[in-house]
């Protein structure tokens, strides 16, 4: 692990997050738009599992920037805040279900990318 590398990372990734959901009042309690963030993390963190990349892009990339964009923290505080059982049950299944489908159409994309690279090279 390279910590500088993900600190970075994590700035990017943050900010980010910021950017994506500041702004429009969703009422309160789960934001919708959340669970679109973490289910695009999911595949990207997908893909780039199965890129050829140094191990400092990496960490910078995934543990960094990644996983500082998705946020499970925010669902967790929603379930804990009163929210809805149904909007959380709606978080909980966006983030979870679609999220580890989303990561395995990442890593199947991925290596469909690396495989084609290795055959033109």
């Amino acid at each position: 692990m390279h910590p500088f590398a993900v600190a970075l990372g994590g700035a990017v990734g943050t900010l980010l997050r910021l950017l994506l959901t500041v702004g429009g009042d969703h009422g309160g309690g789960w934001d919708p738009r959340i669970s679109v963030i973490n289910v695009v993390g999911a595949f990207l963190l997908g893909l780039l599992v199965r890129l050829p990349v140094k191990p400092r892009l990496r960490s910078m990339l995934g543990s960094g920037g990644l996983g500082s964009l998705t946020s499970f923290s925010a669902l967790s505080i929603a379930f804990v805040d009163g929210t809805p059982g149904y909007a959380v049950a709606l978080g909980l299944l966006t983030s979870i279900v679609f999220g580890v489908a989303a990561a395995a159409l990442g890593m199947w994309s991925g290596g469909l990318l690396t495989a084609a690279e290795r055959e033109t090279a």
